[in-house]
């Protein structure tokens, strides 16, 4: 991909000509690769909404090219949520998400697919690696529009596993921010204890860019980190094959002089999938339950199938299990401060993209750190598995943020390296 974005890479004289250049780009990618890969919405005047080329673009993220999951309100383009819904069932203001975005230079090229509400019904995205394979989700389009190059950074959301896995799954790098650090008005909810904000871009660096818009009074403080390995029981979730190139990483890192720790994280995976359990069907359903009962037979049988779960859970059952989450969380924290731990190391995903559209793949490697509302960065391994990508997981402290992104630029150039594992694979699109 050549465009070129942030202070750092345009010149003032040339400012305007790199946007034009980026905005051609993209509209090029597009124009090659969406009819096989999905990843936007169909619109039919994209190229004449984007020929006026902003002229005070001047902000961080001045010539960035934006794709814009479908769950975001986006001033002049609809809103579905991945639904059959009419757009006008999501009208309303901007997103601020996106604004603050634009307001720092991005131009946004179009809005990517999502998963129905941002849950399990995915959408016709494919893998951009091989078009037989999911993206993964619910932030698909998102990821798969920034792995075709059709544009520099992209916004999504993760729940339970929606930003980390797909960016696993398509070899880009991954943001999720910490649960509640960044606002989602103007987003279709999904389950509102664990929504958070999160980013795409082809590298680490473009995710700090894209990131410090929100986070402007944090800055990445240096140190080495001690990272944690979690528990086997945990690690044993992925495939062998993963865990080989795993352990690869984790001894790459540790021949980089990092502290690494092997600690039992993790291990009461079934105490917090009962509870996650409960919170997201119940919100989830408090969420859609108006819309179930008007169009129910417009919705994917994912979709009502959760919102038909989360109407079971009584509101005492609902509230001990908030009560629950809220301790667990509080546990986690005290847990990281007692033992001085600062990153957890993880698999981004159990495996490479699964063959088949009818599902986005198993969240379950990022559950734990979704469950704590953890931030967490995907960082792109220099080998996969055969011609298929594969993640790396890091997981920061709770609103450590822009920190956790400095290391992870860190240890992405360390593992690049230190290894003579060749680079993975181009989409093939």
């Amino acid at each position: 991909m050549d465009m070129v974005f942030g202070r750092d890479l345009v010149s003032e004289t040339g400012a305007h000509a790199d946007v034009a250049r980026n905005i051609q780009t993209s509209l090029k990618r597009i124009t090659e690769t969406d009819s096989a890969v999905e990843a936007f919405e169909e619109e039919p005047d994209r190229e004449a909404r984007l020929a006026p080329i902003p002229t005070d673009n001047s902000g961080p993220l001045r010539g960035a090219t934006l794709g814009v999951k479908d769950i975001f309100a986006v001033d002049g383009l609809p809103t579905t949520g991945g639904s059959a819904l009419d757009p006008g069932e999501f009208t309303g203001p901007e997103a601020s998400a996106v604004t603050l975005l634009r307001r720092a230079g991005a131009v946004v090229v179009g809005k990517t697919k999502t998963a129905e509400f941002a849950c399990v019904h995915p959408p016709s995205t494919r893998n951009p690696h091989d078009l037989r394979r999911t993206p993964g989700g619910s932030s698909s389009g998102s990821a798969a529009a920034v792995a075709t190059g059709a544009v520099g950074l992209a916004v999504g959301t993760q729940t339970i596993g929606s930003v980390i896995r797909p960016a696993s799954y398509c070899g880009v790098a991954g943001f999720k921010s910490t649960q509640g650090s960044v606002s989602l008005d103007g987003v279709i909810p999904c389950a509102r204890s664990y929504d958070s904000f999160g980013l795409f871009a082809t590298s680490v660096s473009g995710l700090a860019l894209g990131a410090s818009v929100f986070f402007e009074d944090e800055h990445p403080i240096g140190g080495k980190p001690v990272v944690a390995v979690p528990a086997r029981e945990y690690l044993t979730l992925a495939t062998e094959t993963t865990n080989e190139v795993f352990g690869a990483a984790v001894r790459d890192l540790a021949a980089a002089g990092l502290d690494i720790v092997h600690t039992d994280l993790a291990t009461d995976m079934a105490v917090f999938s009962k509870t996650q359990s409960v919170i997201f069907a119940a919100e989830f359903a408090q969420a859609h339950e108006d819309r179930f009962r008007r169009y129910g037979n417009l919705l994917g049988a994912g979709t009502t199938e959760v919102i038909r779960r989360g109407l079971g859970f009584s509101e005492r059952e609902y509230a001990d299990a908030v009560g629950e989450l809220a301790e667990q969380r509080s546990a986690f924290d005290a847990r990281m401060d007692q033992e001085g731990l600062d990153l957890v190391v993880a698999p981004a995903a159990t495996d490479v993209a699964p063959l088949g559209l009818s599902s986005t793949g198993s969240p379950v490697m990022s559950l734990p750190w979704s469950h704590f509302g953890l931030p967490c960065v995907t960082i792109p391994l220099p080998r996969g598995i055969g011609e298929l990508p594969l993640g790396l997981q890091l997981v920061g402290r709770r609103h450590t943020d822009m920190r956790l992104l400095g290391w992870a630029g860190e240890i992405a150039a360390t593992i690049g390296q230190l290894t003579d594992r060749q680079p993975g694979s181009r989409p093939r699109v």
